[in-house]
């Protein structure tokens, strides 16, 4: 088994739609390990969500064959702070007529002159964008049963912002201790924790589609990686809680 410590460079800003207030899009300053997966080209996600029949992020399935790689990915952790910027943003039209209708700028005269209804979008015209600033750097860890190919730089967030990627340490068959109480400081999905670990006390980072964990006080097996206790046996778990949910349906 190989560990590789990364290091994430941003090389311009970066947003995710973390959070969404009215017209206010914030990025939280984190990366969750979801997003990572698909952007070290773990799993490839359809360019157009419509062409999968259920209209929602494939993440069973595309998890469950990042778990049957042995491939394991953790979210990314910001080292020294993070920087953000707010920005604002607006899409309305500058012609010499337009109007708001059905969350959409109909800036033709066919829609003043018909009254005919402009096609609603969705997408959003004005507001403003939190991002992560260029310069912000992050730490993940990627878990292998065998060696891999790490990119030199991938992209990131909903504009694929490009992003540099430093291998800072690789380990080789780390040995696992047992511990019945370490501190890990770095950010976890509390979902692909293995069953034997108690969790104990931490501190709740409420974000899409999972919340992730932080400053964790954790029972269990750990690697211990130049000062950092990462948890053994860290696999995916979404897979096996939707299969608990589909279970449960199927029984009703």
């Amino acid at each position: 088994m190989i560990i590789y410590k990364l290091e994430l460079s941003l090389m311009e800003k970066v947003f995710f739609a973390s959070r969404e207030i009215s017209n206010f899009f914030i990025t939280e300053p984190v990366i969750g390990n979801y997003a990572l997966v698909y952007a070290f080209g773990f799993m490839n996600a359809p360019y157009h969500i419509d062409s999968i029949k259920n209209e929602t992020p494939n993440y069973l399935w595309d998890l469950r064959s990042i778990n049957e790689m042995g491939i394991y990915i953790t979210p990314a952790t910001p080292i020294d702070g993070v920087e953000l910027e707010l920005e604002r943003f607006n899409g309305l039209s500058d012609s010499y007529w337009y109007m708001m209708s059905n969350n959409i700028v109909a800036a033709s005269l066919e829609y003043k002159l018909t009254k005919k209804t402009a096609r609603p979008a969705n997408f959003p015209q004005q507001g403003r964008l939190r991002l992560l600033l260029r310069g912000n750097k992050f730490t993940c860890f990627i878990i292998s049963n065998q060696e891999i190919h790490i990119p030199s730089y991938i992209r990131l967030g909903k504009f694929n912002s490009k992003t540099k990627v430093d291998i800072k340490k690789v380990y080789t068959d780390p040995i696992a201790i047992k511990k019945d109480e370490a501190s890990v400081d770095i950010y976890l999905n509390p979902l692909d924790l293995p069953p034997e670990s108690n969790l104990k006390l931490y501190d709740l980072f409420n974000i899409p589609p999972v919340p992730l964990i932080s400053n964790a006080l954790i029972e269990g097996n750990f690697y211990y990686l130049d000062g950092i206790f990462l948890p053994s046996g860290l696999r995916f778990g979404i897979p096996r809680v939707q299969e608990k949910t589909s279970r449960k349906k199927n029984e009703h």
